[in-house]
């Protein structure tokens, strides 16, 4: 569901319970993932927890509802948009 313009895009799924978003080097994953908890209240893993040996990822859960990951989407690719330095 992420758009085809978005500067995030999601790796082809591997099986499992989660969906991996690449997303720009913008900041780093810890400093991006602090971010969405601290100012959007939304819980993603970075990368690394995953052993990715390049930055940058983002690794949400597909075990919530529906509507619960279609917020947490549209948090995610709006605060993409609103950071630009890193």
């Amino acid at each position: 569901r992420i758009p085809a313009d978005s500067v995030a895009t999601v790796l082809p799924p591997e099986g499992g319970w989660s969906a991996v978003v690449r997303v720009p080097a913008t900041l780093s994953e810890e400093d991006r993932v602090c971010r969405l908890l601290e100012r959007r209240g939304l819980l993603v893993h970075p990368g690394y927890f995953f052993d990715f040996e390049t930055e940058a990822y983002v690794v949400l859960s597909l075990l919530t509802p529906e509507a619960t990951f279609d917020r947490g989407l549209d948090i995610l690719l709006s605060d993409l948009t609103t950071v630009t330095v890193l």
